[in-house]
């Protein structure tokens, strides 16, 4: 092609004709800049299409993990019910409400739980990368969700350890004999059994101080469970933005 083109150059010179040259010249200077314009609209497209499919794997990576992130939620409040129900035991079996045939479970007494999701910690980083402003404000609304849950069990955590264990532990209701059964302990186990001594806390039933400890718990306890229901909706308002995007739905990019 180049050689065609300048065998028409050097014909148009040998005849001396330079305004059919100039025209020529023209000519060949608006192909040239026609290719460059098709080469980079070329170019930009494959960009594009690049830039959508990495956009795609992205958005099939959130949505497995938003699906084991819900999962995990529905166990922590699951377990925030049941100690919410403990706390409330405690406190009407000390006001003689509790029917003599209740059993109140302490396992999760002292225990306090790791708020442990996926998405922010994996995924803050990408959020410039998603064109979905939809998706962009639901990506950053449910890190908000997280970073409150996060608070939320950070705090009960902070005050048992501060406050509950030196009760417990004060009045000697963590019972020894009942946690020394087996030579082999079993943190995991243990989470599950009653090592606490129903005779001792029985009788620091109608105090200021253990009233406190179960009202202050009580408090926690529905923050965490409020916190809890708030990043399960964000979860699921997330997920179904992500399936429509991924069902068919073309990813143009916004700017």
């Amino acid at each position: 092609m180049i050689k065609f083109f300048r065998h028409i150059r050097k014909q148009l010179l040998s005849e001396n004709k330079p305004g059919k040259y100039l025209k020529y010249a023209i000519g060949e200077i608006i192909l040239v800049v026609i290719g460059i314009l098709i080469a980079l609209s070329i170019n930009n497209w494959n960009e594009q299409r690049k830039v959508r499919k990495n956009e795609r794997e992205l958005y099939s990576s959130i949505l497995k993990d938003l699906v084991v992130d819900e999962n995990r939620i529905n166990e922590h409040i699951k377990y925030y019910n049941d100690d919410q129900s403990m706390h409330y035991n405690i406190y009407q079996d000390s006001q003689g409400l509790l029917s003599n045939d209740s059993l109140i479970d302490f396992s999760t007494l002292r225990a306090a739980r790791i708020f442990n999701l996926a998405i922010e910690a994996n995924y803050s980083k990408y959020i410039k990368e998603v064109s979905k402003n939809n998706i962009r404000v639901k990506l950053d609304d449910y890190f908000k969700q997280e970073d409150n849950v996060n608070d939320a069990m950070k705090m009960i955590s902070e005050y048992k350890e501060s406050r509950l264990k030196l009760f417990l532990s004060k009045y000697d209701i963590n019972d020894a004999k009942e946690l020394f059964k087996n030579r082999q302990l079993d943190y995991y186990d243990l989470r599950e059994k009653n090592v606490f001594s129903y005779s001792k806390l029985k009788e620091r039933y109608g105090t200021g101080e253990l009233d406190q400890l179960l009202f202050d718990l009580g408090i926690k306890t529905s923050w965490a469970l409020t916190a809890l229901k708030g990043v399960l909706v964000a979860n699921k308002e997330l997920q179904l933005d992500l399936l429509n995007e991924l069902n068919g739905k073309s990813l143009s990019i916004e700017k």
